[in-house]
C-alpha cells in the first residue's frame, strides 16, 4: 500500500465526485454506496483509524476512476508533447541541480568529520524531487489549491518515483552517467524524436504510470506548472 494512503484519509467532497460520476451509468448509485460505507458510526469501527481509512478508500477509488477516464479521453497533440518534453527537461535539469548540492552536501560533512567531529560519521543524504500547486503564487499561476489538487499531492509519493541517495563512504550519482535515471523510449513514445533520442527520465515515467505512487492523469501532468517543482533534502546521521 503506498504510505500516503493515510495522507487522502480525509473528508470526502461529495459535491466533487457527484459531478464526476453523474455522467457514468448508476454513478449517483455508487456514490450514494460510498456516502453510506462513510457513514459508519466510529464506534462500530474495530480501530478508530479504521474509520478514516474508508474515507482513504473513497477517496482512492474516485483518483483511480477519474484517471482511468481522463486518460481514455486525453489526445497526444503537439501541443500536449511540447508540454510533456518540457517537463522532462525540468526534470533532468533539478536533477543535475540536486546532484550539484548532493556534491556540497558531502564535501561539508566529511570536512566536519575530518575535523574531528565524530557525530557526523555514518550519514545518510537524500535528495527528492516534490510538487506543491502552492509553490509559487502570482498572477501568471494558474492552478490553485483545492481539495482535488490537495488529494493528489498528498496520495503522490514523490520518494517513490524517484530519488537520490548516499552515505558516509559513497559518492553522489550523477544523473547524466546514469542509466538508472532514463527509460529508453517505448510503445507511442517511440512516435516521438526528442524520447527516442533522450528517453524518458525515471521520475516523469512513474509520475504518469506507477498507479501505487501517483494518480495523476495525462492532463494533469502536462498543465503542471513548471515553477511548482522544488528540491527537497533528507539528513540523518
Amino acid at each position: 500500500m503506498n504510505r500516503n494512503m493515510y495522507m487522502i484519509a480525509r473528508p470526502t467532497n461529495w459535491d466533487v465526485l457527484e459531478n464526476f460520476y453523474k455522467g457514468f451509468d448508476g454513478g449517483l448509485k455508487k456514490v450514494a454506496s460510498m456516502k453510506k460505507f462513510c457513514k459508519t458510526k466510529h464506534d462500530e469501527c474495530i480501530v478508530y483509524e479504521d474509520c478514516d481509512l474508508r474515507y482513504a478508500s473513497v477517496n482512492y477509488q474516485f483518483l483511480y476512476d477519474r484517471r482511468r477516464k481522463l486518460n481514455e479521453e486525453f489526445d497526444w497533440t503537439e501541443v500536449n508533447i511540447d508540454k510533456l518534453i518540457r517537463l522532462d527537461l525540468r526534470i533532468r535539469e533539478l536533477e543535475y541541480e540536486m546532484y550539484q548540492k548532493l556534491i556540497e552536501i558531502k564535501r561539508n560533512l566529511d570536512g566536519l568529520i575530518t575535523q574531528g567531529f565524530g557525530f557526523y560519521k555514518d550519514y545518510q543524504v537524500t535528495g527528492e524531487i516534490r510538487y506543491d500547486v502552492m509553490y509559487i503564487d502570482d498572477d501568471e499561476h494558474e492552478q490553485k489549491y483545492d481539495w482535488l489538487s490537495g488529494l493528489l499531492e498528498d496520495y503522490t509519493d514523490m520518494r517513490a518515483l524517484d530519488c537520490f541517495s548516499f552515505g558516509d563512504g559513497q559518492e553522489p550519482e550523477d544523473p547524466r552517467d546514469s542509466e538508472n535515471r532514463v527509460f529508453e523510449a517505448w510503445g507511442k513514445w517511440l512516435n516521438y524524436g526528442y524520447f527516442v533520442k533522450n528517453g524518458m527520465t525515471m521520475f516523469l515515467c512513474h509520475l504518469m504510470d506507477d498507479l501505487h505512487h501517483s494518480l495523476y492523469s495525462y492532463s494533469d501532468i502536462v498543465n503542471m506548472d513548471l515553477r511548482c517543482f522544488y528540491l527537497n533534502y533528507d539528513i540523518s546521521f
